[in-house]
C-alpha cells in the first residue's frame, strides 16, 4: 500500500501531495545510505543540490534543496507551518547514492585511504554483493590496519565514533575466540550430571 502525506505550502499556497514511501527528508535519506546527516549535506551541496537559505519561521538558515533540482524531479521544495521540509524523490535519491563514493573521495583523503577504498569496492563487485557499513570498517581494518581511523571514517562518510564502536566490537569478537581456543577442555563439554566432571578428572588424573 502506498501512503501520501499532504503539505500547504506557504509560499505558493498550494497543497502538495507526496508518496511518503518514497520521498524522504535529508536524516532518512542519510539513514539509507548509512552516512551520517552532516555527510550528505556536504554531497548534495557538491552536486549542486543543497544550500543554505534563512527560514523566517526558525529565524536561522537551513540546508534546503536548490530550486532547479525541484523543477528536474530530483525532490520537493516544502515550507511547511514548523519551517521547512524538504524531501528527495527516487530519482534524487539515486543520482545522491550513484555520486558518493566519487563525492567522498573528493574530501581531503590521502592516497592510503583512496587506494582501500578502491579495493574494497573491487572485493564488493567480485562476490556481486555489498558489505555494509559495519561490513565495510571491519573488512577495511583487517586488510588495511594501518589506515587512519579519522581518514577511514571520512572515506566512508560515517563518524569516528561509529569507527570506534565497529572497531572495539571486532577486538572483543577477537579475545572471546581466544580465550576459547586456549581454554581447558572441559569448559567446552556438557557433562549429563553434577558429578561426571569429578569423576572422569578422578579416573583420568
Amino acid at each position: 500500500m502506498e501512503y501520501k502525506k499532504k503539505y500547504t505550502d506557504l509560499e505558493t499556497g498550494e497543497v502538495v501531495t507526496i508518496s511518503i514511501g518514497d520521498h524522504l527528508p535529508f536524516s532518512e535519506v542519510a539513514s539509507k545510505l548509512q552516512i551520517s546527516r552532516s555527510t550528505l549535506i556536504k554531497v548534495m551541496s557538491e552536486l549542486g543540490l543543497c544550500h543554505k537559505e534563512y527560514d523566517p519561521v526558525a529565524l536561522a538558515y537551513r540546508n534546503r534543496l536548490v530550486p532547479e533540482a525541484a523543477e528536474k524531479g530530483l525532490g520537493f521544495r516544502i515550507l511547511g507551518q514548523h519551517g521547512p521540509f524538504d524531501v528527495l524523490s527516487p530519482i534524487g535519491i539515486e543520482y545522491v547514492q550513484e555520486n558518493l563514493p566519487e563525492m567522498l573521495e573528493k574530501t581531503s583523503l590521502d592516497k592510503a585511504t583512496r587506494d582501500a577504498l578502491a579495493a574494497v569496492r573491487d572485493y564488493e563487485q567480485k562476490r556481486r554483493t555489498s558489505l555494509n557499513t559495519e561490513g565495510k570498517v571491519t573488512w577495511l581494518l583487517d586488510y588495511f590496519p594501518d589506515l587512519e581511523l579519522t581518514q577511514l571514517a571520512a572515506g566512508l562518510g560515517i563518524s569516528r565514533q561509529v569507527v570506534h564502536r565497529y572497531k572495539k566490537k571486532k577486538e572483543d569478537q577477537l579475545k572471546r575466540a581466544l580465550r576459547r581456543r586456549t581454554a581447558p577442555l572441559n569448559e567446552f563439554l556438557d557433562w549429563p550430571c553434577d558429578h561426571a566432571q569429578d569423576w572422569a578428572e578422578r579416573d583420568f588424573a
